[in-house]
């Protein structure tokens, strides 16, 4: 609301026009409709809208009409809301991330589209105002467009005129050559068989061609319903015939390395990509927990080698203490032994002594 108030204070018509659309939808938490008009950017806790002002024809909607603000022209079949016109910040709770699609692989052969008026015109808007900051150039330089008289602009729409003359000659020979075809689906690749019904259907169609297609679809659904399984023999048949031909050439097409050529030439789509993308997310987290297997696989072998050790370790332990104590008793043993040798060798030392002395005693008397 302040951001709309002060657009108007400062009377810029194109910031408040996107204010004005925007305020409605962020008030009653149309998050879709607010990133489709914001242009799909991508999204967090606080959003960053980029408010875009295409230029709508005539018989536009009014919510298109509610944001034109005078850019200018966009070329056809080009994505929608691509200028920006006002930078407009809101705060956003409990908003999930979203990310955004996977650019898809362009041909190298394919011409290229030329720039447009406009596009020229803030190149070089650009180089002469590089004192604006960079969320005023869009929005200063977009004013001055609008205001532009046609004969001004001619310096730019000129030379994208006579270019886009040539890119579509360019582009007309292109698709005519088949390039456009090939470049989406790989020439070489075997064709899915159509179903029974959408079999039954195409004749269905030539038998009935004034009908439109899709009364003769209804039509032609409703009839074969009403149809017989023996009726429906015939097409099942065949689907099932053409069903393993394309099995066989599919297996063909992959073993011969066509499909992978094709998909070096082309790069894989946002589809493949995301594809991959988790199947490499289920290879890594496959890889973490074998890896915290093996670790724990690894950590319980140590702990059971170290409770080895340490029944060794007691073990010796007790068998060196059984070992001394074997040694120093039998160390007593032998010291007590030499010791009452010695005690018997004294004794019987003092008896000799003793019967020498009575001797001598007896022989003097």
């Amino acid at each position: 609301s302040s951001k709309l108030r002060q657009a108007r204070q400062s009377h810029d018509t194109g910031e408040a026009m996107a204010m004005a659309t925007l305020l409605p939808l962020w008030k009653h938490g149309r998050a879709p409709e607010l990133f489709r008009f914001a242009g799909g950017l991508g999204v967090g806790v606080r959003l960053q809208v980029t408010a875009a002002i295409p230029h709508p024809p005539p018989q536009a909607s009014a919510l298109a009409a509610v944001v034109a603000a005078g850019l200018p022209p966009r070329e056809p079949h080009t994505r929608a809301m691509t200028h920006l016109a006002s930078q407009v910040s809101l705060e956003l709770p409990h908003v999930v991330e979203r990310s955004m699609a996977t650019k898809a692989a362009r041909d190298p052969e394919r011409p290229k589209k030329p720039a447009s008026p406009w596009i020229r015109y803030l190149a070089e808007f650009r180089q002469q105002r590089k004192d604006l900051h960079h969320k005023d150039v869009m929005k200063v330089a977009a004013g001055e467009w609008k205001t532009m008289p046609d004969s001004r602009k001619t310096q730019w729409v000129q030379p994208y005129e006579l270019e886009k003359a040539k890119y579509d000659k360019a582009f007309k020979e292109y698709t005519e050559s088949g390039k456009l075809e090939a470049w989406k689906r790989d020439p070489a690749k075997p064709k899915k068989p159509i179903t029974p019904f959408l079999e039954y259907a195409g004749e269905f169609r030539q038998k009935n061609a004034a009908l439109k297609i899709t009364e003769a679809t209804r039509q032609a659904s409703s009839s074969w319903k009403l149809m017989t399984p023996e009726q429906k023999v015939p097409y099942e048949k065949r689907y099932e015939e053409a069903t393993k031909k394309y099995k066989a050439a599919m297996e063909e097409y992959k073993s011969s390395g066509k499909e992978a050529a094709w998909k070096e030439k082309k790069g894989l789509t946002a589809k493949e990509e995301l594809r991959q993308k988790e199947v490499e997310k289920k290879q890594k987290a496959r890889e973490l927990k074998a890896a915290r297997k093996a670790k724990a696989a690894a950590q319980k072998a140590k702990a059971k080698e170290l409770k080895a050790k340490k029944r060794e370790a007691e073990a010796a332990r007790k068998a060196k203490t059984k070992e001394l104590e074997a040694a120093k008793k039998a160390k007593e043993a032998e010291m007590a032994k030499a010791k009452k040798l010695k005690a018997e060798e004294s004794k019987a030392a003092k008896a000799a002594q003793a019967n020498a002395s009575r001797k001598r005693a007896s022989m003097s008397a």
